[in-house]
C-alpha cells in the first residue's frame, strides 16, 4: 500500500511541477514533455494524459490515457492552427468548442493547452 501512495504522490508532483506562467506552446516543449513523460489532466480534469510518441517526420503526436489507450495521430499543424485561434479570441478554450473543429479531440487538446498555460492569456 505504501508503494501505491508514493507512486500517486510522484504523479501529482509531475502533473503540477512544470506548470508555467503564460503560454509555453511549442514543438520543443511537446518533445520535452514526451521525453520527461510529463502527465497532465484532460480538459475535464479527471483523466490523466501523457504524450506517448512524436513522429518528427510527419509532425504527428500520439497520446495515451491512464487506462493505456493510445490515441490516433494528432497533427501538429492542426494543433498550431487551433492554438492561434484560441489566442486570437476566435475560439474559446473549452472542449465543446474544440470538438466542433476537431471531433473527439476537444477534451485532450483543452487539457494540453491548459497545462501549457494557454488559458492564462
Amino acid at each position: 500500500m505504501k508503494k501505491t501512495k508514493k507512486k500517486e504522490e510522484v504523479l501529482e508532483v509531475n502533473i503540477s511541477k512544470k506548470k508555467q506562467k503564460g503560454c509555453s506552446f511549442s514543438w520543443d516543449n511537446l518533445v520535452e514533455m514526451k521525453n520527461d513523460k510529463t502527465q497532465f489532466f484532460a480538459g475535464d480534469g479527471f483523466k490523466r494524459l501523457q504524450i506517448l510518441d512524436i513522429d518528427e517526420k510527419t509532425a504527428n503526436i500520439h497520446m495515451v490515457c491512464e487506462l493505456g489507450r493510445k490515441t490516433w495521430p494528432l497533427s501538429f499543424d492542426r494543433l498550431e492552427e487551433l492554438h492561434g485561434k484560441i489566442h486570437s479570441g476566435e475560439l474559446k478554450l473549452i472542449p465543446y468548442e474544440i470538438d466542433r473543429l476537431m471531433p473527439t479531440w476537444g477534451n485532450f487538446i483543452t487539457g494540453l493547452f491548459k497545462y501549457l498555460g494557454c488559458d492564462k492569456n
